[in-house]
């Protein structure tokens, strides 16, 4: 069980990651809640912010709002989250506190990947100012499972992102970094909430727990 963080020790970055219908936002609330009850320090972020650059993104991403291209989406990206590092996610860590993020870089990644930019190269510009996490926490759910929630929570309707098609080349980027990235832990989102959030306590308990 993770144990009240040092603060002779950076803090912990972990982030929420999937594609739309998830259901990483429901979790992340409550890992937050059992993370304080712990004596923790926690922080809740998520990106885009509500900041400037963040706020174009969320216009944009609208039903009938004209989107930008992908690179200049991606600019607006990574000009929101250099302003989440340097005013929320740097100090927090610097603290020693836990930040739990709401989808980071890799959301771009996947993302813009799947409007046909390189995810890759998303990373390094992401990775010249941005902290690596040290868990990131992948919510793997099928298609027909994010459809129907989505579906379900919105009455049917759904935004610029949310088109299966999109979702599909969103969910393979995904795939393919939870393969290759040690640093990624597959959580199975189709089960219950409830044993989903044993997983993701599960999974933060076992990297505190291998410091550094």
């Amino acid at each position: 069980m993770a144990k009240a963080t040092s603060d002779s020790r950076r803090g912990w970055l972990i982030v929420f990651e999937g594609i739309d219908g998830s259901g990483k936002t429901t979790q992340i609330r409550r890992a937050a809640k059992a993370l304080r009850a712990r004596g923790l320090r926690v922080v809740e972020l998520v990106e885009p912010t509500e900041g400037p650059y963040g706020r174009q993104i969320r216009m944009s991403s609208r039903k009938g709002a004209r989107r930008p291209s992908p690179d200049k989406e991606t600019d607006l990206f990574i000009r929101d989250r250099m302003e989440d590092v340097e005013k929320n996610i740097a100090p927090a860590l610097e603290r020693g506190e836990v930040v739990l993020l709401d989808r980071y870089y890799f959301s771009t990644m996947a993302y813009q990947g799947a409007r046909g930019l390189d995810p890759e190269d998303i990373r390094r510009r992401n990775e010249s100012f941005a902290p690596q996490p040290d868990l990131v926490l992948y919510f793997d759910v099928n298609l027909d499972e994010a459809m129907r929630r989505i579906e379900r929570q919105r009455s049917g309707a759904t935004d610029l992102f949310e088109h299966r098609d999109s979702l599909a080349r969103v969910k393979r980027i995904y795939d393919d970094l939870a393969r290759r990235l040690d640093f990624f832990r597959a959580i199975d989102a189709g089960a219950d909430e409830e044993t989903v959030a044993r997983q993701v306590l599960s999974a933060i308990d076992q990297r505190m727990s291998a410091q550094p």
